[in-house]
């Protein structure tokens, strides 16, 4: 037995072209019985094991899912590391490869992932409510599978936390502790339609009207300057506000520090809380109160989603939408005239 056997010393054991113990590795006809028997005999003896990625590209199949985030110059937080992370445990635990495609693509270059057997299958991040990447690959029967979710989501397998509940329930929670002016600081895209942006105002709106409160709300990109100047001038313009709630994970430090800089101390005189995964939001100081965003099982169970789809005939999609889950920690306290 050799540890290093190739295709090359199985053919010449068993005394045939390389073409024959290829095709009989990959199960293609009009091999005569005989021959099979030998070249099997061949690479038993030999201890040969074939390379899974190469037969699969001869069979016309990669073994390889993408995740397809499409990225600006601001890099990413550890919010999509988390989802990177998930999707690659679950793709190696099945013996996939996994790629990530952070170029944004035409639709053109989507569909030719699959015509040249790059990929089996593809995640797709950053969801819009209508998405044309989601209407090219339906409309040619390609498999994939959302982080997200669309507006219309008929035969589509999806993975998605309820934002809308989600700052419903944050809000709650301030008002609990007697906050009656809570800010919210959105990501951008709601103009063009990035779900998570929208779901997320429709969840403020829908709570300053049930709880009663006035809206103090900016849209802005998520760095750390954007947001310590987003805070400042909402604390300028609205000097009453004594809580606020953000969709800015990495950044949120900008945030803190405007309210330091106004003399004012976390979370004795200004509560912060957001939607961030229980990582991020531990290491922060203080420790932020959170609606915990569960990125790495996301990216896993969309990964596995994507893998069962692959191997199932009669796969029938799934559509999981996670519900918030509050974590009380350091950040959040009784507004100031609340208190007795």
């Amino acid at each position: 037995m050799s540890k290093n056997a190739t295709i090359t010393d199985v053919a010449k054991l068993a005394g045939v072209s390389i073409t024959t113990v290829s095709r009989i590795l990959n199960n293609k006809p009009d091999v005569a019985p005989a021959t099979r028997q030998r070249v099997e005999a061949a690479i038993e003896q030999l201890g040969f094991t074939p390379h899974v990625v190469a037969q699969n590209l001869a069979a016309g199949k990669s073994r390889s899912i993408a995740v397809l985030y499409p990225s600006d110059s601001l890099g990413f937080t550890e919010l999509e590391f988390e989802f990177f992370v998930g999707v690659s445990q679950a793709a190696t635990k099945a013996s996939f490869l996994f790629n990530l495609i952070v170029t944004p693509m035409t639709e053109q270059t989507l569909l030719n992932l699959f015509r040249s057997n790059q990929v089996d299958g593809v995640i797709l991040m950053e969801i819009h409510l209508n998405d044309r990447r989601v209407d090219a690959l339906r409309e040619h029967g390609y498999p994939f599978v959302l982080i997200g979710r669309c507006q219309d989501n008929t035969g589509l397998s999806t993975i998605d936390l309820d934002f809308e509940t989600a700052m419903v329930k944050a809000c709650e929670h301030l008002v609990s502790l007697g906050h009656r002016r809570i800010g919210f600081t959105n990501l951008i895209g709601v103009q063009q339609g990035y779900g998570p942006a929208i779901r997320s105002l429709w969840g403020y709106q829908r709570a300053c009207e049930q709880f009663s409160f006035e809206p103090c709300y900016r849209e802005l990109k998520p760095t750390i300057d954007d947001l310590y100047h987003a805070t400042g001038v909402m604390l300028d313009e609205q000097p009453d506000m004594t809580a606020m709630i953000t969709l800015h994970a990495g950044p949120l430090v900008g945030a803190i520090r405007a309210v330091q800089s106004r003399g004012l101390v976390v979370p004795q005189d200004f509560s912060i809380m957001g939607i961030l995964s229980d990582q991020t939001a531990q290491i922060l100081s203080p420790p932020l109160t959170a609606i915990s965003f569960p990125a790495q099982m996301m990216g896993s169970r969309a990964a596995q989603m994507l893998i069962q789809k692959l191997h199932e005939a009669d796969y029938e999609d799934k559509q999981v939408l996670l519900k918030p889950r509050l974590v009380v920690r350091e950040s959040t306290a009784p507004a100031r005239d609340s208190r007795s």
